[in-house]
């Protein structure tokens, strides 16, 4: 008898003990929603990266936090006293708060920056001793909660860069330029935690049991662009748009030596801050977006590939038809703005003869004519960190077998560019011949030679006569290197070519020790004769870019024996 009631206590002792571990195991995975567990877990958000240049940061994040709360838990005797600081420290419309709290589940009282956050941890206290919340069926008292809500881009200089530095946005389809080709190098890499013991208010205690994993934010960007020089040139193609008429402007200024990207400023800009329908049209990049058929600033480009194959000497005299040729191969005439009988091959480049250009270019076959263009760049993307770059168009091997395709491409139609092929085409001319892949950010770049640094010299002393005596005599500057190739094209709308143009004058400002590619161009612009011709618009704006590098110390003037690209 005794060895069974030993049993029957050694079983129901049994019988406890998985009662009490299973309760255990419940209360582990299910826990009901009254059990109330001393430990809690946060979640540390990680953050982009910031882009910034070498004095100020353009693009930065800044932690936001949710505010939250189960308005079941404030006193109704003090809701009014809590309506009235929180919507001041909050800075949250008294109304709005009021319409709020009429919920009975947890709802989100505010999103706020961490100075905001910090004061309204201070306030969690003051209301507390003030007895403005209630305890739970735990005996806790819940006042509300503040905890890591994500981070919102912040643009401290609203319109500036844009639309190259574009905007980050939660739903990718909307983000473009720099913040959209670097987006996996700024985006956040790992989330943190923390995980400890809370005290009454449901805060996690920061003792040796706290269990801290930090965030890993994501890599900043620094970019090349010197932002004063930026800003003063946006200002400036602002006034010339509305002078002249124009659907946008837009100009680069380039380390011919580094590819660096010191400005890319267009007149259509938008701020990523506030985002209107209105700035949807200006969100696009002009810079590798736009097409169009360039005109005279193509003609250095034929004339190196000319000179790359030893297929013209820049001083051999060629008949210019007196402004006016037509063909067997054409069927209407081709026209010169200043007619000439006679002009040597040089010179064709410094008065900008369309007749004697597209003479010399006869000279060459289909594939060197193709392969030239190629090897300069076009018909392929420039590499420059921009995204949804296009390629532009070039004529086929086929095409360039016919005269007409070769001719109208010697002076700039019948091919489709971007601003950017073009400014690093011309780089070259500046750089001894090496083409660079130009870069907005501070990363390394590539390069390989287009042309021999024998050419290069030799073009550009070229494209120094068009400023001294061609048609960029307004480029001239005193006491520095200026040279450089106009263009003015008619604008063809649905295959007829009409009444507005773009004008382009793509050129070079160097001194002793700086070298720098500079190009302008006006998209669509209509003032009236003739100030739509690059000679009016596009040089002169150049030269008042030029006045602001001299003004930022960006450029020094030189003595006159020091002027000739030769002595670099």
């Amino acid at each position: 008898m005794k060895n069974y009631r030993i049993l029957f206590v050694f079983i129901i002792f049994f019988i406890f003990l998985i009662l009490l571990f299973g309760a255990f195991l419940f209360l582990s995975i299910v826990r009901p929603p009254s059990y109330f567990s001393p430990v809690t877990k946060k979640i540390k958000l990680a953050m982009r990266g910031n882009i910034f240049t070498k004095y100020y940061s353009v693009a930065k994040s800044e932690k936001i936090y949710a505010v939250s709360i189960n308005p079941v838990f404030i006193n109704p005797l003090k809701k009014n006293l809590f309506i009235n600081l929180f919507s001041i420290y909050a800075d949250v419309n008294r109304f709005k708060l009021k319409r709020l709290l009429d919920s009975k589940k947890y709802i989100i009282l505010a999103k706020v920056d961490l100075k905001t956050a910090q004061n309204l941890k201070y306030l969690l206290t003051v209301l507390d001793n003030k007895r403005v919340f209630i305890a739970d069926k735990n005996g806790i008292r819940r006042g509300y909660y503040i905890e890591d809500f994500g981070f919102k881009r912040v643009y401290p200089y609203n319109d500036t860069l844009e639309p190259v530095l574009g905007r980050y946005s939660k739903n990718k389809k909307d983000e473009n330029g720099v913040e959209k080709y670097y987006d996996s190098y700024l985006s956040p890499i790992r989330n943190g935690f923390i995980k400890g013991n809370r005290d009454v208010y449901g805060n996690i205690i920061y003792d040796k049991d706290a269990n801290i994993v930090h965030p890993i934010n994501g890599k900043n960007l620094k970019l090349n662009i010197n932002l004063v020089l930026q800003r003063k040139i946006e200002k400036l193609l602002s006034i010339q748009k509305q002078k002249f008429k124009a659907d946008e402007v837009m100009a680069a200024v380039m380390d011919s030596r580094t590819g660096k990207i010191l400005a890319l400023a267009s007149s259509n800009r938008y701020n990523p801050n506030f985002i209107q329908r209105k700035d949807i049209k200006n969100m696009k990049i002009g810079f590798i977006r736009t097409l169009y058929e360039p005109g005279s600033v193509m003609k250095p480009v034929i004339f190196s590939i000319l000179l790359n194959n030893n297929k013209v000497n820049p001083y051999e005299i060629l008949n210019a038809h007196n402004g006016k040729w037509k063909p067997k191969w054409r069927r209407t005439y081709i026209i010169d703005d200043n007619p000439f009988k006679w002009l040597s091959a040089e010179n064709a480049l410094v008065y900008s003869s369309n007749i004697v250009m597209s003479e010399l270019s006869l000279r060459l076959t289909n594939t060197e004519y193709y392969k030239g263009l190629t090897n300069f760049g076009f018909g392929r993307l420039s590499g420059i960190d921009l995204p949804y770059e296009l390629k532009g168009y070039i004529p086929s091997i086929i095409d360039l077998h016919y005269p007409i395709y070769k001719s109208t491409t010697a002076y700039g139609y019948g091919i489709l560019v971007t601003f950017m092929q073009l400014l690093k085409a011309y780089n070259s001319f500046n750089n001894q011949g090496i083409e660079i892949i130009p870069k907005i950010a501070d990363v390394p770049t590539m390069s390989h030679r287009v042309m021999s640094a024998k050419n290069a010299i030799l073009l550009m002393n070229i494209l120094r006569k068009v400023v001294l005596k061609g048609t960029a005599q307004k480029a001239f500057i005193k006491g520095i290197f200026t040279a450089g190739k106009t263009g003015t094209a008619q604008r063809s709308v649905k295959g007829v070519y009409g009444k507005t143009y773009n004008s382009s004058f793509f050129g070079f400002a160097d001194d002793k020790n700086h070298k720098y590619t500079i190009a302008v161009t006006f998209i669509n612009i209509k003032a009236k004769w003739p100030n739509y011709f690059a000679s009016q618009s596009a040089v002169p704006t150049f030269k008042k870019i030029v006045d602001i590098m001299l003004e930022l110390n960006l450029l020094k003037r030189m003595k006159d024996n020091e002027l000739s690209p030769q002595t670099y």
